[in-house]
């Protein structure tokens, strides 16, 4: 990018917001917190007290000069870099303008002028509402509009006002905060609360508020080239922004547009969590990345996998096929992070249950698998039983390997990559991903008697309150004369924690020392006493920890219950005195207890499923290295000596003659497949199948040879 495209100014704000300035569809939400609000305010004060005349200089802000003005002189800009700084200065300048009608500044004064028309442009001889200095574009698009209206039309009562908006997000509800926290900083720290008082400050902050401000004049889509040249410099971005600035670097003009929107939309429908959602798609469909994904992963991705995924040798198609894909699947993402949404996709209460269970316990492994799954279910290549089993059985894996067992969160990662990565040229199977989780436990020994042993003496109360939450609603659910259990019942006991429903003791944790008990807390020291009598096992003592005698026996899961809560108040700290548990005192009954509710989980609640083994043998083998090999394909006369071959990407640079099962001539170089293919596309490696058509066709090898294997079943 040459110099003459860029055009450095240094202005005031009052200069600054003589200009229209739009946040554009594609950029993140508004983020900042009251922290970094506290600090601009603190650093601005300072300024001002101290240092008045000197001015207070922000940083740097990089704009995009939209080449379009109203009236002739007043200029819109899309902000490429800057926009928490903009956003935060109009809402200064919002309360500014409330808090001096509060403070009876007088309608014609020069200074209250100044502040509205940095605020609303002055067009026709007179304040255009509809024509805002600063306008955001995302999720709390809406909010900032309500509070640039509300300070328009009634300024003086303007924070009673926003203070009872209707929130509908986290995004809405930081603007308002950061709204009232400005107007009750400045308010509180005027040398005066008079209409002097703030117009002085009004008037530094106009003046002696500087920006050094960077107008960009090129084509708008070679604007996000400008991302890298930031983070170069030391500036560091979102990995997501980096994303987003290769991925349109690569895009034609003619399509910056629909695309600029399509980001937009994802970023508002993902609720900001857009590099959530492409990390679980290039999971679900590409690659299964171990680690995060950052610009350069992403780089190598979008020149290997998304051209074969989409069957393209061109980038910049490849590209629009993903953001076109992304948009089309995005609510199945959010899935993911909602049970009602998936249960109005999968109507079981079984599934409901347990799917509650996994975004209860923020499990993250499953969910490129999950979102996969309700994909192929919508399109008609899963049955809906098929999606329940696959749902509920690695919920139960999570819970039993990662929760119960605490095994290290990489060994599940290894678990599924495989099985995701057995998918990728083909759909997701039931039985092949239940096989894959039921051979993961018993290569890690996990099995029932040690799931039985670890839950029996697991804290379920302060360490995994979520699990203790989760079995006891499971076990309170089952109907032992029926042999069944009522998922709806446990779905309501589970999502009702909290608001109607308590998690409690049945041995109170701090009984009186005359009460029923065997044991109390001594206040002075905080230790467990003992009483003769008690049946405590001898590793628990009088003196001991109090703390430590809660955890490893009040907190079990045997001595816990769920309890509305309206009984649960009333119970407080004294014994139980529901019916079914008036002798509950003793370590036994915790014991007792202990095992019908780990026996009853196990064995019962947590349910088998059959795997169709010789299927599975079948499916691995067709997928796996049984396919075919090149002395077969030739023998088979899919290829032959001579044949002209290409790599799929590079259609045009790669044709080649084939010589054998081995070799190819490629340009009178005499080179092994993998070396050729490497050569052509620049790459370390190749998985060449993947990669290697004959002239004149368009399917690979690879299909070539599933194709084969799956018509020989």
């Amino acid at each position: 990018m040459s110099l003459e495209l860029l055009e450095p100014h240094m202005w005031s704000l009052e200069t600054l917001f003589k200009n229209i300035y739009r946040v554009p569809v594609y950029q993140r939400p508004y983020s900042w917190e009251k922290e970094q609000i506290d600090t601009l305010l603190k650093d601005i004060f300072n300024a001002f007290k101290f240092d008045a005349r000197e001015g207070y200089y922000t940083g740097n802000i990089i704009v995009y000069d939209k080449n379009e003005k109203i009236e002739g002189h007043i200029a819109k800009y899309d902000i490429i870099d800057g926009q928490q700084r903009i956003a935060s200065f109009a809402l200064i300048m919002l309360a500014i303008y409330s808090i001096c009608y509060n403070l009876g500044v007088e309608e014609n004064d020069r200074v209250l002028g100044n502040i509205k028309d940095s605020l609303w442009k002055y067009v026709e001889r007179k304040y255009r509402k509809d024509l805002k200095t600063v306008e955001l574009n995302s999720i709390e698009k809406d909010c900032f509009l309500n509070i640039y209206d509300i300070c328009f039309d009634n300024p003086k009562d303007a924070l009673d006002i926003i203070k009872r908006l209707d929130i509908k997000s986290e995004f809405e509800k930081r603007i308002i905060n950061n709204f009232e926290n400005i107007y009750n900083t400045v308010l509180n720290n005027i040398n005066e609360k008079t209409p002097d008082g703030i117009l002085n400050f009004a008037e530094y902050i106009l003046q002696f508020i500087k920006f050094i401000v960077i107008e960009a004049h090129c084509k708008e889509n070679e604007v996000f080239s400008m991302f890298e040249s930031i983070n170069s410099k030391g500036k560091q971005l979102e990995t997501i922004d980096l994303i987003k600035t290769y991925i349109f670097s690569k895009l034609d003009e003619e399509s910056y547009e629909k695309y600029s929107k399509i980001w937009g939309n994802l970023i508002i429908k993902t609720r900001d969590k857009l590099y959530d959602y492409m990390y679980n798609y290039i999971k679900a469909y590409l690659s299964y990345y171990r680690q995060n994904i950052n610009v350069n992963n992403f780089k190598s991705i979008s020149t290997k996998e998304l051209l074969l995924h989409f069957k393209t040798n061109e980038e910049a198609v490849a590209l629009k096929r993903l953001l076109d894909d992304l948009e089309e699947k995005v609510d199945f993402y959010n899935m993911l992070y909602s049970v009602d949404d998936a249960y109005q996709l999968i109507k079981s209460s079984k599934f409901r249950y347990f799917y509650e269970i996994f975004v209860k316990l923020g499990y993250q492994h499953p969910k490129a698998l999950f979102f996969r799954i309700f994909v192929e279910y919508n399109e008609g290549k899963l049955s809906k039983n098929d999606v329940i089993d696959i749902v509920v059985s690695t919920t139960i894996f999570m819970v039993k390997f990662l929760t119960i067992c605490d095994r290290d969160s990489k060994d599940a990662i290894t678990t599924f990559s495989n099985m995701l990565n057995s998918t990728y040229n083909s759909n997701v199977d039931k039985d092949i991903i239940i096989n894959y989780l039921e051979t993961e436990l018993k290569i890690r020994g996990v099995t029932n008697e040690n799931i039985k042993n670890l839950l029996d003496t697991i804290d379920c109360y302060k360490q995994k309150k979520e699990l203790g939450i989760s079995i006891l609603s499971l076990y309170e659910s089952y109907n032992e004369k029926e042999d069944k259990i009522s998922y709806d019942q446990a779905y309501n006991l589970l999502k009702g924690y909290g608001e109607v429903y308590s998690l409690d003791h049945l041995l109170v944790q701090t009984p009186k020392e005359d009460d029923s008990f065997k044991y109390y807390c001594n206040k002075n020291d905080n230790t467990l006493i003992l009483k003769k009598g008690h049946d405590f096992p001898q590793e628990i003592y009088t003196g001991m920890d109090y703390e430590i005698f809660e955890k490893s026996i009040l907190n079990r899961v045997g001595n816990l219950r769920i309890y509305y809560m309206d009984k649960n108040s009333l119970r407080q700290n004294q014994e139980v005195q529901l019916p079914e548990y008036e002798n509950f005192n003793t370590y036994k009954n915790i014991c007792d207890r202990g095992k019908d509710i780990v026996n009853k989980i196990v064995d019962k609640c947590f349910p088998k499923f059959e795997i169709d083994i010789e299927k599975v043998k079948k499916l691995s083998s067709a997928k796996d290295k049984n396919l075919y090999r090149m002395d077969k394909i030739l023998e088979l006369g899919i290829l032959k000596p001579g044949d002209k071959v290409y790599i799929t990407v590079k259609p045009e640079d790669s044709v080649a003659t084939l010589i054998d099962s081995k070799y190819v001539n490629y340009k009178g170089n005499k080179m092994t497949l993998n070396e050729w293919g490497c050569n052509v596309t620049g790459w370390k490696s190749i998985r060449i199948y993947q990669y290697l058509a004959k002239e004149g066709e368009e399917e690979t090898i690879q299909e070539k040879r599933i194709e084969i294997s799956e018509n020989e079943e």
